[in-house]
């Protein structure tokens, strides 16, 4: 089941849930989805939401690309997720690459792949030296001086 959800679904931080792939349906292709999703079948593909994305226990993504704001696995996922936050929750088994600010792995997960925080590194940079703004704005502490006694 794919449906356009319009009132009384929402996902775990009260965001509108419109579209869900139901339990025993698949889809496969490219997905564009303006709001949040929820994987609860078998997806494979693309795709791209501007808001949350939701894989149930049930629910399992081959994907080549997964791009949305936030990514709550408890499901299999595997492929690339790009994302603001990621969680995979103590049921979940991911392989592949995740591109995050956020990672967070539950005591249960499996997690076979890499994960790249590089855009936190790119917006904690500083843009004149390429060192982090906390480098930049408080210099390396000097070591005391040693104390010397003489007899």
């Amino acid at each position: 089941m794919l449906s356009n959800k319009k009132k009384g679904s929402s996902t775990a931080s009260g965001q509108a849930l419109n579209t869900i792939i139901g339990r025993g349906s698949s889809f496969e292709g490219k997905l564009t989805v303006d709001n949040s999703v929820r994987i609860d079948g078998v997806f494979k593909g693309e795709l791209v939401c501007t808001g949350e994305l939701t894989i149930s226990q049930s629910g399992e993504a081959n994907a080549t690309l997964i791009q949305c704001k936030d990514a709550y696995i408890d499901g299999v996922v595997n492929g690339t997720v790009r994302a603001d936050k990621v969680r995979l929750d103590t049921q979940s088994r991911f392989t592949g690459e995740v591109y995050t600010d956020s990672f967070t792995v539950a005591e249960g997960a499996i997690f076979h792949g890499s994960c790249s925080m590089e855009n936190h590194e790119k917006k904690s940079q500083s843009p004149a030296t390429g060192a982090p703004d906390s480098a930049a704005a408080k210099p390396f502490p000097s070591a005391p001086k040693p104390q010397v006694q003489k007899k």
